[in-house]
């Protein structure tokens, strides 16, 4: 008799007493039918909310899940298959790179307007041509009497510049001669050049001679001056005036060489042509 109170009082108890289980997806199940859930009675970070605080009517206290408290976190999508592939996506069309712009053609700059007409490159070659009178060698120093004489030279020059390499040939009623020299033209490329000359070369004298030299070869040295007049780029007109000395031997026994007081002045006209 005494079991059959606690019975009812359970049935009692089973019957009218809440659920606990908690809704599905919403709450956790608390470790204990009438213990606390996970950290439902302590406001700590971490825990789990959503459980609140009830009394039944035979005085038990009891947690209870409230779904309004409690918000689950929504459950991710399902991961979606990839897509078959359907094939390797088809090349790229081939393009051709542009082409290279063409240089423009090399062309040679055209001369300045100041510069003028290119002119052909000037003669090289001389000939000059030298008629004209000098002192006689007979008589003593001094002797004033003049006879005629032929002079002909050849003349090499550059390209450019006053500079003249001079091959000389005379001949006059004393003496045949024959020198090499060098000559200078000032103002090179103007109308009017004066120049200088200065030669080496050798006397023959005449046998029939009256001078008081024996007759034979002797060394001699030329120096003269003059005027170049050109009419065009290879053609000119020259006056020169040239003064001559003789090397003689002295009758000293030593055989010392001087140079003599016999000397020749001549003056010539003449014409030029550069080839």
């Amino acid at each position: 008799m005494l079991l059959a109170p606690l019975v009812l009082v359970a049935a009692l108890g089973q019957a009218s007493g809440p659920t606990l289980a908690p809704q599905q997806g919403a709450c956790p199940a608390p470790l204990t039918r009438y213990g606390p859930p996970p950290c439902a009675a302590s406001n700590v970070p971490g825990c789990v909310p959503g459980y609140r605080r009830t009394v039944d009517a035979w005085g038990r206290t009891t947690y209870v899940c409230d779904p309004q408290a409690y918000q689950a976190a929504p459950a991710p999508p399902p991961p979606q298959a990839e897509p078959a592939p359907q094939g390797y996506p088809p090349p790229p069309a081939y393009v051709p790179p542009p082409p290279a712009p063409r240089a423009a053609p090399r062309y040679a700059p055209p001369p300045p307007a100041w510069a003028g007409p290119r002119e052909a490159p000037r003669g090289q070659l001389g000939l000059v041509l030298l008629p004209g009178s000098v002192s006689r060698l007979e008589g003593s120093p001094g002797y004033s009497d003049s006879t005629g004489a032929l002079g002909l030279s050849l003349e090499l020059r550059g390209p450019w510049g006053g500079e003249r390499l001079r091959f000389g040939f005379e001949g006059s009623g004393d003496a045949r001669l024959m020198d090499v020299g060098l000559k200078y033209d000032f103002n090179d490329g103007g109308i009017l050049r004066p120049f200088l000359s200065l030669a080496l070369g050798g006397a023959s004298i005449d046998q029939t001679s009256t001078l008081p030299i024996d007759s034979g070869l002797y060394f001699t040295v030329a120096g003269s001056l003059g005027l170049d007049l050109y009419v065009s780029r290879n053609l000119f007109l020259t006056f020169e005036l040239k003064q001559r000395g003789f090397m003689v031997r002295t009758v000293a026994p030593d055989g010392y060489t001087d140079l003599s007081t016999l000397r020749q002045t001549g003056f010539f006209f003449g014409v030029g042509l550069y080839l």
